[in-house]
């Protein structure tokens, strides 16, 4: 027995219909297969992206998240740090506005007031407005504004007049049977004061 090799050929053999119609069927049964696996993986490789992505875009919105608790975080403690020193500096200057105001007022009416028939009515009129003048049984006054005050307004007032020298000029008492009506300047400046700067319970 020989080892040697020799080239040996065959014959074509001729294809048949049935060899034809089974080899375009076996191509296009492998294309099919071909296109669909490719499919399947392209759908497999987007599938991945599409999660990473997602999950990428999540880590990004709580990154911002949580970038924007801290900008808040550090506003508000601005905003409080800022209050605590400006509010009590703004109380202040309200309180002191406040007084001022009243100061002034205080002021003013005592100049408008201080002297002549004009403040005695003022004082008459204050004393009358709170009660009936019927439960009225005295009227303390300045002797001065006493002697200014037209004895024609005395007279229809229909109430009693006593000169009192510690009454400032302006101010007025009505005495009543149980207590007394305080119209005073003073005593009314006093109560706006308390009431404008918190002090009235």
């Amino acid at each position: 027995m020989s080892l040697d090799f020799f080239p040996m050929t065959f014959p074509a053999l001729p294809a048949t219909p049935e060899q034809d119609r089974a080899d375009a069927d076996n191509r296009a049964a492998g294309h099919a297969a071909g296109y669909a696996a490719g499919l399947r993986a392209a759908g497999a490789e987007l599938a991945g992206q599409r999660a990473a992505l997602d999950a990428e875009h999540r880590a990004a919105l709580l990154h911002d998240a949580a970038r924007t608790d801290r900008a808040i975080a550090v506003l508000t403690a601005a905003a409080q740090a800022l209050d605590s020193r400006l509010l009590p500096v703004v109380s202040d200057a309200q309180d002191a506005i406040a007084a001022s105001a009243l100061d002034l007022a205080e002021t003013i009416i005592g100049v408008e007031l201080a002297a002549g028939e004009r403040s005695a009515k003022a004082a008459l009129t204050r004393a009358l407005a709170v009660v009936d003048p019927a439960a009225i049984t005295t009227i303390r006054m300045n002797p001065l504004d006493l002697g200014v005050l037209d004895e024609a307004v005395r007279v229809a007032s229909g109430v009693s007049f006593t000169a009192d020298a510690s009454m400032a000029r302006g101010d007025a008492i009505a005495e009543l049977p149980l207590g007394y009506v305080d119209a005073r300047i003073a005593t009314a400046v006093l109560r706006a004061r308390a009431a404008m700067l918190g002090e009235v319970s």
